[in-house]
């Protein structure tokens, strides 16, 4: 959690989305924090990157976007403690783009440009007044696989009566 953090957030909203390469799918969570700061945190990834569980909340994110026409996820690497993986800025922008608050920007490739999200804002107050405040416990964590046609030394293949990748 960010040293400027008072409090643990309380979970909102627990999504998945793919990575902004596409090869890998996260998890990631909302939350609402000293009644009127909404945050993100990656809690999971099918990949194999190291990242970040901190949280990082909207008026640091926001004083980012606002200061660049286009963003990259290089970006957003100061909103994170030093030392910890480059991933997580590339994963928050993932999050980012899948609620809605980032799209692709049309003039150049790989950066976004921020977006005006009416949708995110109503479905964040709606889940502030109801109280919800999902248990990260108790969501089924990304499944863990290897892309198909891939071997890796360091995994043997599945004995007779062994559950597969599929399965």
């Amino acid at each position: 959690m960010n040293a400027q953090t008072a409090s643990e957030p309380r979970i909102l909203k627990i999504a998945t989305c793919p990575s902004l390469s596409g090869r890998a799918s996260l998890t990631y969570h909302v939350g609402f924090r000293d009644e009127r700061d909404l945050c993100f945190r990656i809690w999971d990834t099918s990949g194999k990157g190291i990242f970040s569980k901190e949280w990082v909340c909207a008026p640091e994110i926001q004083k980012v976007l606002g200061q660049h026409e286009s963003l990259s996820a290089a970006l957003l690497l100061p909103l994170f403690k030093v030392g910890r993986s480059i991933n997580t800025a590339g994963f928050l922008l993932a999050a980012l783009r899948n609620e809605g608050l980032v799209a692709l920007d049309p003039e150049e490739a790989h950066k976004y440009v921020r977006v005006e999200s009416q949708a995110f804002v109503a479905e964040m107050t709606e889940l502030m007044k109801s109280g919800v405040s999902p248990d990260p416990g108790q969501v089924t964590a990304i499944r863990k696989t290897r892309r198909p046609g891939r071997v890796s030394p360091w995994h043997s293949e599945p004995q007779a009566g062994e559950p597969t990748q599929g399965a």
